[in-house]
C-alpha cells in the first residue's frame, strides 16, 4: 500500500491531505502560530497535538449533543479523519465578553459582559478579513437565507454548550471563531460545523484570576503559552499527569514513575518512503549490502501514577500515539 498522501490545501495552522474514502480529508495540525493576519509568527513545540485532541474532544461532544460537524475520528498525535465540506467563506465570532478587536474597534473597556453577540467576518486574508452583514452575505450568495439561520442556530447552541463545558472546570468562555461547510446528499445540501475549536480558536480565561488561556498569551507576548493550552486540556480531563498551570508556573507533582519507551514502525507490506531513502543513500555511500531499511520513531517519557504502565502505554498506543491502521508499536518499560 501506497501511504504517500497528496497534500489539497496548507493554511496557517492546518494542512488538509486526501482522505482514504471518497468524502474525507485527513486534517494534520502544525505546531506553526500567526497572528494579526500572519504578521506575526512562531513554531511552538507540541501546540498541534494540543489542539488535535482538545478539539477531537470538543467536537465529539457536540456530535453527542445533535450539534453535526465534521469530525470523524483521531488517527495519532496530530491527525484527524474528518468528513469533507464546501467551506462558507465566513468566519463566525460569539463574543460573550468584550476583549480584543471588539475592544479596540468600539473603545469599550476589555472585560464588559454584554448580551452574547455574533458576528461575520468575509474568509479573505488579502483584506484582513473584513466584517460582513447578514445583508452582505444573502446579496453576494456567499450564503443563503436559510443556511444564515442554520448557522445562527448551530452558533447559539455551541456557545450554551462550550460556556457550560468551560464553565464547569473554571474557565470563562470569552469568545470563539467557527466556521461552517456544505456537505451534499444527491441534489440538497446542509450546514454543517467544521474547521476546529481549540485555544487557538477561543478566548479563554482562568475564571477566578483572569489569567488568560489562550492564543492571546502569543499575541501580547505574555509567554507560557503551551503551558496555558496543556491547563485547558488538564482541566477538562484530556491530558492526565499534565502540569498545572498557575499564574504562568508549571508545577509537576513528585510521584512515583516509570520510564516509558514506545517505538513505532509502520507496518510490514506499507510502503516506508523515508526508509527506501535511508537504504538508497547508505547504497549509494557504498554500503551495498543494505537492505529493508525502515524508517520508525521513538518516543519517550516518565509515567507516574498507574498499576501497570505497559497496559496503560498499550492505550495510549491505541488512541493517540500511533495510527494503528498502517503503524505497529513495542512497548518498553523500566
Amino acid at each position: 500500500m501506497n501511504t504517500k498522501r497528496k497534500k489539497l490545501y496548507e493554511g496557517k495552522a492546518k494542512i488538509l491531505y486526501e482522505g482514504p474514502e471518497p468524502g474525507t480529508l485527513i486534517q494534520y495540525f502544525k505546531d506553526d502560530a500567526t497572528a494579526f493576519n500572519a504578521q506575526k509568527k512562531a513554531t511552538l513545540e507540541g501546540k498541534g497535538v494540543i489542539n488535535n485532541q482538545i478539539s477531537e474532544f470538543i467536537m465529539s461532544r457536540l456530535n453527542g449533543i445533535g450539534v453535526t460537524n465534521h469530525f470523524i475520528k483521531r488517527l495519532n498525535l496530530r491527525e484527524q479523519l474528518i468528513r469533507e465540506v464546501e467551506i462558507i467563506p465566513l468566519e463566525v465570532v460569539c463574543r460573550n465578553i468584550v476583549a480584543g478587536s471588539m475592544s479596540q474597534r468600539l473603545g469599550i473597556e476589555e472585560g464588559t459582559a454584554p448580551r452574547s453577540i455574533i458576528e461575520f467576518y468575509l474568509k479573505k486574508d488579502e483584506l484582513n478579513d473584513p466584517m460582513v452583514t447578514e445583508e452582505h452575505i444573502t446579496a453576494f450568495n456567499w450564503a443563503s437565507t436559510q443556511e444564515l439561520d442554520d448557522i445562527l442556530a448551530m452558533t447559539v447552541r455551541v456557545n450554551d454548550y462550550l460556556s457550560g463545558m468551560f464553565g464547569a472546570v473554571g474557565i470563562t468562555l470569552v469568545d470563539f471563531k467557527i466556521e461552517f461547510g456544505r456537505i451534499w446528499e444527491n441534489d440538497f445540501s446542509r450546514v454543517i460545523l467544521a474547521d476546529e475549536i481549540s485555544p487557538d480558536s477561543c478566548r479563554l480565561w482562568d475564571a477566578a484570576t483572569g489569567e488568560k488561556l489562550d492564543k492571546d498569551r502569543f499575541r501580547r507576548d505574555l509567554g507560557n503559552v503551551i503551558e496555558s493550552y496543556t491547563e485547558v486540556a488538564r482541566r477538562l480531563g484530556i491530558m492526565k499527569g499534565m502540569p498545572t498551570v498557575i499564574q504562568g508556573a508549571a508545577l509537576m507533582a513528585p510521584t512515583a514513575s516509570s520510564k516509558v519507551k514506545v517505538h513505532v514502525f509502520l507496518k510490514p507490506g506499507v510502503l516506508d518512503v523515508q526508509g527506501k531513502a535511508v537504504e538508497g543513500a547508505l547504497q549509494g555511500l557504498g554500503w551495498t549490502g543494505v537492505s529493508n531499511a525502515r524508517v520508525g520513531k521513538l518516543i519517550e517519557f516518565d509515567l507516574a501514577g498507574v498499576e501497570d504502565p505497559q497496559a496503560e502505554a498499550r492505550k495510549m498506543c491505541e488512541q493517540l500515539l500511533a495510527n494503528t491502521v498502517i503503524e505497529g508499536y513495542r512497548i518498553e518499560t523500566a
